[in-house]
């Protein structure tokens, strides 16, 4: 066996560290299970008195099959779970109005001001500037509207 200056314990628990202070610095959540292995070898050598070659194999086989067994199940413990519900912005149920703000011209579209935000519009007909509009449908952050006569009939 090779003679180190520290421990091959020491070595090894040191590696883990490296390994685990690398991964807040990259993505992908991948080096952490290496330093998962480093720390399993780390305790191989501590209980058994292994060879430098058999601390290599140990440091590989545990990285690798902590890597495939435990990745996706400590992703979501980490970094969180992906919503199952739309992330995009709706509008409320009930019909709304908005005042347009950059005239609508088809099949290009403009902008108006619903609830103190500005959405990208759409619309089958020219729609000037100042124009009170209905909004008919959603689709992500588009909204199509049509314009409201003074009776408040299309």
């Amino acid at each position: 066996m090779i003679n180190l200056p520290i421990s091959p314990i020491l070595a090894w628990f040191l590696i883990g560290i490296a390994f685990y202070s690398v991964e807040l610095t990259l993505p992908g959540f991948v080096v952490f299970f290496f330093g998962i292995g480093a720390w399993c070898a780390a305790l191989g050598v501590y209980i058994f008195d292994v060879s430098l070659t058999t601390q290599l194999v140990l440091f590989l086989t545990t990285s690798i099959l902590s890597l495939l067994v435990l990745r996706s199940y400590l992703q979501k413990v980490f970094l969180g779970g992906a919503k199952e519900e739309e992330d995009s912005v709706s509008l409320n149920s009930t019909p709304s109005n908005g005042t347009v703000i950059e005239e609508i011209i088809p099949p290009a579209e403009g902008k108006i001001k619903y609830a103190g935000s500005f959405w990208r519009a759409s619309a089958e007909e020219y729609i000037a500037v100042g124009t009170v509009v209905r909004i008919v449908e959603q689709h992500d952050l588009l909204v199509k509207v049509c314009p409201i006569t003074q009776q408040g009939e299309e």
